[in-house]
């Protein structure tokens, strides 16, 4: 037996030993044929499970020339080892599992290409009102609901980061209009794809029951911007935690000074895994059809206070966002908006 054969011998062995294979090693496992494809060589085992059992055929590959490293080749679909056909249903298991590993490839590169397009999407100054207006209707692929609720005592609204940069009270952008004060309720539009699964697509806090004819970039105030230049402010939030927020200013306030007791009682403990994980678990288990496992979405009341914010999850992740403010056609503000990601590109992401 060369080293090669040794080699894909026990990897083969290896292989089987996993809990979700056979458990163990084989009691018995020999090379019985070798064969090569798409310029690869392999190797076709037999093996047993017990000492009484049944040959069955494995097949493990593939190697390029005298290399000891196989390309991930490594199956077995337990049938009845036959000799006659041993090679060809071997060559049928790696065929099975280039196909399956020449899909995912696809579906990573599609998706790759959807997530640079996307950036490009939440980068834009200018929101298209069609295109937000049809991620808030259902669809085979497209739902919203509303996550909850936010109080509003001053009517100065913080969006941000919560597990971060607002948990630090950094980077945590004020808008610069304000809106009556009072308690106001938040959508997510959400939508689901085979290769990216399921995503939070924009986040709305509803002013009224108005429909948005237009959108605006939402100005932040001078001194809570996130950069300042000195023609202007860069409106927007950098996310780091995956996380996104509505809150009013005083409200932020009370969290800050709610993590900062948290922490003096919790010291050497972390205030997401320790604390809000808990609720977001309890969100997943309440509304599964609409959330990741970790949950995506929590309404939380400030047990110090009793006022609300929201916090949802950021599309795909950390990056930086910029809300807008809806206009209805009488051109009076009824909705401030968060795009995260864009479901159309989510449609276009699909491996046949």
């Amino acid at each position: 037996m060369n080293a090669q054969m040794q080699i894909a011998t026990e990897a083969m062995s290896q292989w089987l030993a996993h809990p979700s294979e056979l458990g163990k090693k084989p009691s018995k496992i020999e090379c019985v044929k070798e064969f090569d494809l798409h310029d690869m060589h392999y190797y076709v085992f037999r093996y047993k499970k017990g000492l009484f059992g049944d040959w069955l055929l494995g097949v493990c590959g593939g190697y390029e020339g005298d290399e000891t490293e196989h390309c991930g080749h490594v199956f077995s679909n337990m049938e009845k080892y036959n000799d006659a056909t041993a090679v060809e249903k071997s060559i049928e298991m790696v065929e099975q599992i280039r196909a399956y590993w020449m899909k995912r490839a696809d579906e990573q590169e599609k998706a790759q290409e959807a997530f640079e397009k996307n950036l490009k999407y939440i980068s834009q100054t200018e929101l298209d009102a069609e295109l937000i207006e049809k991620q808030f209707v259902r669809s085979q692929t497209r739902f919203y609901l509303t996550v909850g609720e936010i109080d509003c005592p001053t009517g100065k609204i913080v969006v941000s980061d919560p597990l971060c940069y607002l948990a630090a009270g950094k980077h945590c952008p004020q808008m610069e209009i304000e809106v009556n004060p009072g308690t106001y309720p938040v959508e997510v539009s959400i939508c689901r794809n085979p290769v990216m699964g399921l995503r939070m697509c924009s986040a709305r806090m509803k002013l009224n029951d108005k429909k948005a004819v237009r959108y605006e970039n939402a100005a932040s105030t001078r001194e809570s911007a996130a950069a300042v230049f000195e023609d202007g402010v860069m409106n927007g939030f950098p996310v780091e935690a995956g996380m996104m927020s509505f809150c009013d200013a005083q409200v932020a306030k009370e969290y800050c000074d709610f993590l900062e007791d948290w922490e003096k009682k919790n010291p050497n403990k972390n205030h997401y895994d320790d604390y809000f994980a808990k609720f977001f678990a309890q969100s997943a288990q309440k509304l599964p059809a609409y959330q990741r496992d970790d949950g995506d979405f929590i309404e939380w009341a400030n047990p110090m206070t009793g006022n609300k914010l929201v916090m949802i999850a950021s599309g795909f992740g950390d990056g930086f966002y910029q809300p807008f403010w809806g206009y209805d056609t009488n051109g009076e503000i009824c909705e401030l908006i968060v795009p995260m990601v864009n479901a159309d590109l989510m449609d276009e992401v699909v491996v046949e």
